[in-house]
């Protein structure tokens, strides 16, 4: 049995990430793909780093940094789905193109690019849904997220096979993006 094809996808926070996962996957049919959100590996509260806002009076559990993910359970798990009966493995999150040995289970890895102007307005309707305060919300984006997304994810492009294009303006190049990915899995998948 052949290892599945893995596609990682990295991206700021509220960029589409999740939505790009789930539009190849639904594309992909009638091949099984498997979903991973590094979400689900972020450490124990106790255990996460801190972020301090620029003026040092107020500080966050910092949800934004590579420290805050169980990097080695999540190769893992990768690892394990690749060699199970699936055919395509996606692993999605604002830092899975950040660690080496992560990205060497990827067959194909994807950044999804959106200004800041557009995933911040996301992040606040999101965190807003999920009942947070509007106040709260806007002050972690302006203390951590922004700097957090310059200094570790935005990096993270660099790593990236193919940048698709997040914003709401953009669908019709995401589209021929998306439509390309989708021809070089199965391409893969059938030699």
């Amino acid at each position: 049995m052949r290892p599945a094809f893995v596609i990682g996808i990295g991206g700021g926070s509220a960029a589409g990430k999740s939505v790009v996962g789930e539009e190849l996957r639904m594309r992909l049919a009638p091949l099984d793909v498997s979903v991973i959100n590094q979400d689900r590996y972020f450490l124990k509260a106790d255990r996460l780093p801190r972020h301090a806002d620029p003026s040092g009076q107020r500080s966050w559990p910092d949800h934004n940094h590579p420290g805050s993910f169980d990097f080695p359970r999540l190769g893992r798990d990768v690892l394990k789905a690749r060699e199970g009966d699936t055919d395509v493995v996606i692993v999605e999150g604002i830092l899975v193109l950040h660690e080496a040995e992560l990205r060497e289970l990827m067959d194909l890895k994807l950044f999804v690019a959106a200004d800041a102007d557009e995933r911040i307005v996301r992040r606040i309707r999101r965190n807003v849904g999920w009942g947070y305060d509007l106040d709260e919300i806007c002050d972690f984006y302006l203390g951590s997220v922004r700097y957090r997304h310059v200094e570790f994810c935005e990096p993270t492009r660099s790593h990236a096979d193919t940048v698709v294009p997040g914003g709401s303006h953009e669908k019709a190049a995401a589209e021929v993006v998306l439509t390309e990915v989708c021809e070089r899995v199965r391409k893969a998948l059938a030699s």
